[in-house]
């Protein structure tokens, strides 16, 4: 990955792509970003996303200045971490909103630029997995060449999301959407190749591998993605990992202090 800041600059832009996956945080002013047939303003604290190769601009109004701070991440990088989350083969993903007004995320994006600022390449190495997890689950779609997302499976991956550790019910999705339970189903698997159960036990297990390789407790951290108990915990890891929880924890901090 490759990170470019910029202070308080009055400096437009033309058209452009970047072959990379491209996040940014505005830190200060405002500016107006052109992407996709669309023109949004972008207002300090707001996190922008632009997928690979799509043509965008992003400019000063009125001559003002801004400052933001831009990461360009590896594509590839980006589809393993999305093949993992999603339990298969990702060759192709999209952004299901380029600008997004998210503390959480904004303030992660920033302890990963200040974590590279120091050096700190290790740390950045975590914070960046933490990120894709936030941003790639939650804000970006795998989809295929030939289909396309529907608004609907966006929406319900996004609820789902919200509360790893206590997600709606299928039934409370139903019905907030008003559609039957089998088609919130039959919908989300056809936009993602998989259950919103399935979504949700995988996106749980992704980040309790972060949890247990930051060194938390295994009975915090099944607490914390929201399984009943210990046990319950320990078959869903397994299922998914193939290992157990403390085997792949142990694994972690060997290989971490052999690096």
């Amino acid at each position: 990955m490759e990170l470019r800041s910029t202070g308080h600059s009055t400096q437009g832009y033309k058209a452009h792509s970047h072959k990379e996956f491209s996040v940014g945080v505005l830190n200060a002013g405002t500016t107006c970003l052109s992407y996709d047939g669309q023109e949004r303003v972008v207002q300090e604290g707001d996190l922008v996303m632009i997928e690979p190769d799509r043509i965008h601009a992003c400019n000063p109004i009125d001559g003002g200045s801004r400052a933001y701070h831009m990461l360009y991440i590896d594509v590839q990088w980006c589809r393993e971490r999305l093949s993992l989350l999603y339990g298969k083969a990702i060759t192709h993903f999209c952004c299901d909103q380029f600008v997004i007004r998210s503390p959480a995320a904004s303030g992660l994006f920033m302890m990963l630029v200040e974590t590279l600022q120091r050096g700190n390449a290790k740390g950045a190495a975590h914070v960046l997995d933490q990120l894709a997890i936030t941003l790639l689950l939650q804000y970006c779609s795998p989809m295929p060449v030939s289909s396309r997302k529907s608004e609907l499976s966006v929406q319900i991956k996004q609820k789902l999301m919200a509360d790893l550790s206590q997600p709606p019910s299928l039934g409370d999705l139903a019905e907030e959407f008003g559609c039957a339970r089998e088609t919130l189903i039959r919908t989300f698997k056809e936009s993602y190749g998989i259950t919103p159960k399935s979504f949700v036990s995988n996106a749980r297990v992704e980040k309790a591998k972060l949890l247990l390789r930051s060194g938390a407790s295994i009975v915090d951290v099944a607490s914390d993605m929201g399984f009943a108990d210990q046990s319950q915990f320990h078959r869903a890891f397994v299922s998914y990992t193939a290992s157990t929880p403390r085997q792949y924890q142990q694994s972690r901090s060997i290989s971490d202090n052999l690096s």
